[in-house]
């Protein structure tokens, strides 16, 4: 399988000089040049309430909200979509009739009409997770399926395998085989493999990231911890992610789950401080931007968060160099990315349970950045776009006071005073992804 990557800017020659970091190449399969945006069905859906009304109308909602104009445009479906058993006579799997009553190739064609892109949902085990069929040993089959259907996106879950979910030869082996069916299908094919199913909570999966079979060589993303279904799981998905940036790039990325909104109503939920703070660290990781909230009610404060510009910008920044912690004390953390152009994305973190605190970037905080010491620096806030541009020195302490609870601020840091979102660099980059196709 050959690679390729996409990068430039000023900024790349220091950072390669730190040591601490490199940019990875991703998978050559023409998509995935910046982390998908888009929705997933689970964390709001879940098995129960999966039909294609309620995927329709989440996909009304992605329009109608202004999402898919700032580039969430994947509509994913996970589990469930699935009828119990496989066509008896073609081997296909087909789609429950009942929750799915015009197919999956006119689900395909209404979301594509839309100018969305159409996502689906598979396992490397016999079953799925929720026990429909799996792919084991239908993997060119059911490739061909998806891009009949008109698929852009596969999520390949690790649910019911032969072996045990951690049995690293045959999972491997597994996963490539649908690289490889897919890739052989000639459409180009978003795929994300997730180690998640059938795992533990707080279960470590960064070798899908650092094993020479996995990465950048197996998928265009790949999950690196179990399920994010509450904010301890979520941080502990955080920290594992954290360490990982050198087998991130464009064309492939480390996968911490899908965003949880702040709505009591889904599945799983956060905070509202703390789903905000998450969608904060998943643009410094440079993370898949997967919504798991209600769409068709989704609260002004979600909506706000999600469809914040500049740190979307962040996260679809086309230098392609995932972020990590530049500083940690306990409860508290500093967080950083360098960005095409010189700047620095920075989030400050408290997660105290009740106290608010100042949040520190100190002197080792700055070396872990490619400025140079007393450099005069300019910091825009992210979540405050009226406000003016704060002065910072570089090498001296730079606090921010941050209340608890999970909560963060989010900065840009700049040599020069005025600071936009880039949006035109997102565009661009943007533009070097796989068209819509129907």
């Amino acid at each position: 399988m050959t690679r390729r990557g996409s990068w430039s800017g000023a900024g790349v020659a220091a950072l390669l000089l730190l040591g601490c970091t490199s940019i990875a190449e991703g998978l050559d399969n023409g998509v995935g040049m910046l982390p998908p945006m888009g929705y997933n069905t689970w964390n709001d859906l879940g098995c129960k309430e999966m039909s294609e009304a309620n995927v329709k109308a989440a996909a009304a909602a992605l329009v109608k909200s202004g999402l898919r104009d700032l580039g969430y445009v994947y509509v994913n479906l996970d589990d469930c979509w699935q009828a119990s058993k496989r066509n008896p006579n073609t081997g296909r799997l087909e789609a429950d009739p009942t929750r799915f009553p015009s197919g999956m190739k006119a689900l395909g064609d209404h979301l594509h009409s839309l100018n969305l892109r159409f996502g689906i949902y598979t396992d490397r085990g016999s079953r799925t997770c929720a026990g429909r069929p799996g792919s084991f040993k239908h993997e060119a089959l059911d490739a061909q399926t998806f891009a009949d259907w008109g698929v852009d996106y596969v999520k390949e879950d690790n649910c019911h395998s032969s072996k045990g979910p951690n049995d690293k030869e045959s999972l491997f082996q597994q996963f490539g085989e649908f690289r490889d069916s897919l890739n052989k299908t000639g459409r180009p094919i978003f795929f994300s493999v997730c180690g998640g199913g059938d795992q533990g909570l707080y279960t470590n999966l960064s070798y899908y990231a650092s094993d020479e079979r996995g990465g950048k060589n197996l998928a265009n993303s790949w999950r690196i911890h179990s399920d994010c279904i509450d904010w301890t799981t979520c941080l502990d998905g955080q920290q594992v992610a954290a360490g990982l940036q050198n087998y991130a790039g464009p064309g492939g990325f480390n996968d911490p789950d899908m965003l949880l909104g702040s709505q009591a109503k889904c599945a799983r939920w956060l905070s509202t401080a703390r789903s905000r703070t998450q969608f904060n660290l998943w643009a410094i990781l440079m993370a898949p931007l997967l919504l798991g909230t209600r769409l068709t009610a989704m609260p002004s404060f979600d909506l706000q968060t999600y469809s914040n510009a500049a740190v979307i910008a962040v996260n679809q920044d086309p230098l392609g160099q995932q972020g990590y912690i530049l500083h940690r004390d306990f409860l508290i953390s500093v967080w950083g990315r360098p960005l095409h152009n010189g700047d620095w994305a920075v989030a400050f973190v408290n997660n105290n349970p009740i106290f608010a605190a100042n949040v520190v970037c100190d002197e080792k905080c700055w070396t872990l950045m490619p400025f140079q010491q007393n450099q005069v620096l300019y910091a825009k806030d992210l979540w405050n776009p009226n406000a003016t541009a704060i002065e910072v020195s570089a090498g001296k302490p730079w606090t921010q006071h941050v209340p608890g609870k999970g909560s963060s601020t989010m900065w840009r840091l700049s040599t020069t005073r005025w600071m936009d979102t880039l949006a035109d660099s997102v565009d661009d980059a943007r533009s070097q992804s796989a068209p819509i196709l129907v």
